[in-house]
Parts: structure tokens; C-alpha cells; sequence
């Protein structure tokens, strides 16, 4: 979905994992950015009242160790760590213990360790803060934005390490896609949305899951609203998953 938040309803430019462009001080951090559209949109009082947006990373463990392993032995300094808590689940997990996870917002970062029946690798679980989680009015188009920061759960710990080194700038030898999609470490993001329906006041929900190589690095997305000859505001859902290349390029060739 993409939906303005307050009255921008046109305004829903955004991207999928930018590369930045330097300022006075340093390069901004990237941001990892989705989009939802409300199958309702142009129905009658189809919109989502006090809607929702939660996201949850599964990680690779084994993955998380060995960079965090090979951080410790290049550099006389620890990498911050944010997987310090961690919950050890028998069996496969549960759509209730999934839902524990999205729950439970008073703690920053929740980790869960789960094994699988085909598997002894544990995967981790992780919460996802967005910049804009809830929306009182949700009609159209939203979006959910992540910056890969040094407190991001979804790079890498000796990348974290540079951006903090670097005063929470972006490094300036991984500004370029290949840099950054390596950067980025996780297998899927889970996301939730939940709210009530205007037209009936029932609760509604709406699951989507991502896989790394769905990420597109240094692209924004293409407008789906626009204005009809008589003025009336329309979305063309067809338009969801359409990107074109950041200004500057840089972007990483689409197969």
C-alpha cells in the first residue's frame, strides 16, 4: 500500500534502499522502504481506521556470528550488540509466538531463537522499528521505512560499527549498491498490518513476507495516485512494485 500520511496524499515518492548523496557533514544513512496499497481505495468508506504496521526480521545466525567473529579480530574495539536477549524455543515455531513478537513493543529489539523439525541452524527473530507505524486513517497508499543505521537490526555488526564510527554517517566506501546490499543481512521481513474496517468496524488483516533478494538497491517508487480530468483523486494498484532509478544513478542493474 502507499497512503500519505496527514493530508500529502499525492506526495508518496520514496525508495527501495537508497543510495544517498553526501551532505556538509557526511552521507546519510540508506533506508530500507515498502509500500501497501488498500484494496478499498476507491470504495465507499473502505478505509482502515487506527491501522497498524509491524515488522519482524528473521536472521542468520550463523551469518551474525562469523561477522561479528571476524569484527572482533580486525578491530581492537567490540561492535555494539543489539541480539543480547534471546529466547530458546523447542519445536516449530507458531503463529501465536509470531504474534508474541509483534506484540510486544515496549522492548526495542526482540530476539527469538527457534529450531525448525528439518533443521538444528536456530534463525532469529527480530522486531523492526518503522518511522511511521500507525496510521488513524489509512485510505490509499502507505509506506514503511526503515534507516539502516548503527542501531539497525538488519545490517551486519561490523557495518553498524562503521556507521557508528563515523558519527551515525553512512561510510564512504560502501555508498554503492554492491556495498550496501552486502550490507544488509537477513533472510525474510515479516509484515503485519491490522486495523478496523470503516465500512463495518470488524478488525482486518493483511500478511506479506520479503525475501532478501526481493531488496532493489538505488531505485524509488513510482507514484500510484494521481488527479482524473474532473479533479477526483484515483490509485492504480498495478503501478505497487514499479521503481525507477534514483537521481545520480548508481542504482544496481535490475535483472
Amino acid at each position: 500500500m502507499d497512503e500519505e500520511l496527514g493530508d500529502g496524499e499525492g506526495d508518496e515518492e520514496g525508495s527501495c534502499s537508497s543510495l544517498m548523496m553526501p551532505d556538509d557533514k557526511g552521507i546519510p544513512c540508506p533506508w530500507l522502504e515498502f509500500r501497501l496499497v488498500n484494496r478499498l481505495h476507491d470504495a465507499f468508506a473502505g478505509e482502515i481506521v487506527n491501522a497498524k504496521l509491524s515488522c519482524v526480521a528473521i536472521l542468520d545466525p550463523e551469518g551474525f556470528n562469523l561477522d561479528i567473529d571476524a569484527q572482533t579480530n580486525n578491530d581492537n574495539t567490540e561492535p555494539s550488540r543489539q541480539h543480547d536477549r534471546v529466547e530458546n524455543i523447542s519445536g516449530i515455531t507458531t503463529i501465536t509466538e509470531l504474534a508474541q513478537v509483534l506484540r510486544d513493543t515496549n522492548a526495542r529489539t526482540r530476539d527469538i531463537a527457534f529450531h525448525s523439525a528439518e533443521s538444528k541452524q536456530p534463525h532469529m527473530f527480530t522486531k523492526v522499528s518503522l518511522d511511521a507505524d500507525e496510521h488513524p486513517f489509512f485510505r490509499r497508499v502507505w509506506f514503511g521505512r526503515h534507516c539502516l543505521d548503527q542501531n539497525s537490526p538488519l545490517l551486519t555488526p561490523s557495518v553498524r560499527h562503521k556507521v557508528k564510527l563515523a558519527g551515525g554517517y553512512w561510510p564512504a566506501e560502501l555508498n554503492n549498491y554492491q556495498s550496501i546490499k552486502n550490507a544488509i543481512q537477513f533472510r525474510n521481513l515479516l509484515v503485519c498490518l491490522s486495523g478496523t474496517s470503516n465500512a463495518n468496524a470488524a478488525s482486518v488483516y493483511a500478511q506479506k513476507v520479503y525475501d532478501l533478494v526481493d531488496t532493489n538497491v538505488g531505485y524509488r517508487f513510482v507514484r500510484m495516485n494521481y488527479q482524473t480530468d474532473q479533479g477526483a483523486m484515483r490509485t492504480d494498484p498495478y503501478l505497487l512494485n514499479a521503481v525507477f532509478q534514483q537521481r545520480g544513478g548508481g542504482g544496481e542493474p535490475m535483472q
